[in-house]
């Protein structure tokens, strides 16, 4: 532990760079002012080109996740860029503690590292008490402005999503733009957590936009936590469906959240774990992270957009075609999504994954077939992503579902 906080200290104290991997490029931004007022000189490094995946594949074994050759090649590019003092540059990546390969990220980024960036160290974000010496600490008042970030990434996500088709990009960008240094501004003066006034705030910016009363047709993107929402991993798909004409729908980064508390309430009533904190869980999952992801919702209903999913619905969905006691990678929450959306009306959907990932091949891809069984008017497309794959291929597999859009 001594050890822990000296090392952290180290980083802080001496100006060390902290690397970490773009994934929700509006989420990520907040998430680096929170790290930053905890004295932590952190980038988020955003790879553009085949640089990244390049690099990737020379660094790591072909047959290797996907999202982990995105991430190691792009912090070897930016590493090897000579912007940084590699005496004082770090990298940061997230580490689940779950059954699949990204519990592997750090070991196989560290051995990457090996000959190159010796000096470089491998930093851990998890909550699952791995990688102790290496894992970056936190009070609970950063998680808690942590997780009120994901409600207003959230917020911005849909917003955006939602306005982008029916207006100039330049507009719509500008808002987005607008709202984040007011929330930079927020968490600069102690205000971050004052939830409903910076709500309102965002909402006014987003109301210079129009927003017609007929809609475009809606397709969902669900799948791989990474691929599904990081623009370099899934080659902009978002942008290609704007462009053919649909409005384009994510499910939220605090429904992750939400599936991973609730699974802690599986882990016990099924397999009797978590006999000590299992109150904790329960107060963090009904009363903290429901509750203001249920607030959200209704005041976008309100507002007059659509909202997101209601939570318990994602779970109902996924008991229709899966068993909860499916966890690995995104579990019973894929097929949750998509069973909620087919009932919410959105009937096209995009199940995105990584080529090779098990897990979600069997609860995304898998789990195609039983919810168009339920039900039949479903427009779903599973599409891999590989570092190897072309961009012409996957459009080719999205062009069939936009020919028969529901």
């Amino acid at each position: 532990m001594k050890e822990r906080k000296k090392f952290f200290k180290k980083l802080r104290k001496e100006g060390y760079t902290v690397l970490a991997p773009d994934m929700l490029p509006i989420h990520f931004s907040l998430f680096v002012k929170i790290l930053e007022k905890e004295g932590y000189k952190v980038k988020v490094v955003t790879p553009h080109g085949s640089g990244a995946k390049e690099a990737g594949l020379s660094a790591i074994q072909n047959d290797a996740c996907y999202p982990l050759v995105i991430v190691a090649g792009q912090f070897i590019e930016e590493l090897r860029s000579g912007k940084y003092d590699l005496e004082k540059t770090a990298v940061l990546i997230t580490q689940t503690g779950g059954g699949c390969r990204a519990s592997n990220y750090l070991s196989l980024i560290r051995k990457a590292f090996e000959k190159e960036f010796p000096t470089v160290p491998v930093i851990s974000l998890n909550f699952s008490g791995l990688e102790k010496e290496r894992s970056l600490p936190f009070k609970v008042s950063t998680l808690v402005k942590a997780y009120f970030a994901i409600l207003y990434g959230d917020l911005l996500m849909s917003l955006y999503n939602q306005t982008l088709p029916y207006n100039e990009k330049e507009k719509v960008d500008a808002c987005l733009n607008a709202s984040l240094s007011y929330l930079d501004e927020r968490l600069e003066k102690g205000g971050f957590r004052r939830r409903k006034k910076n709500y309102e705030k965002i909402f006014e910016i987003f109301s210079s936009l129009s927003m017609p009363e007929k809609r475009k047709k809606k397709v969902a993107i669900v799948g791989e936590i990474y691929v599904k929402y990081s623009p370099y991993a899934n080659n902009e798909l978002d942008q290609y469906l704007v462009k053919n004409g649909v409005e384009v729908v994510y499910p939220s980064l605090s429904e992750f959240v939400l599936y991973t508390l609730y699974n802690a309430l599986i882990d016990h009533e099924k397999y009797g774990m978590h006999k000590r904190s299992i109150f904790l869980y329960n107060f963090l999952y009904r009363k903290f992270a429901l509750r203001y992801y249920d607030e959200l919702n209704d005041l976008l209903k309100k507002k007059g957009y659509s909202s997101y999913e209601n939570f318990l619905d994602v779970i109902k969905g996924g008991e229709k075609v899966i068993s909860t006691g499916v966890k690995m990678g995104e579990g019973w929450l894929i097929p949750g999504e998509m069973v909620a959306y087919q009932e919410a009306g959105i009937h096209n959907i995009v199940c995105v994954q990584p080529f090779g990932c098990l897990p979600n091949h069997i609860v995304g891809k898998g789990m195609i077939r039983a919810t168009k069984e339920l039900y039949p008017s479903s427009n779903i497309a599973p599409i891999d992503f590989d570092a190897s794959s072309t961009k012409v291929n996957q459009e080719n597999r999205l062009k069939l579902l936009l020919t028969n859009l529901s």
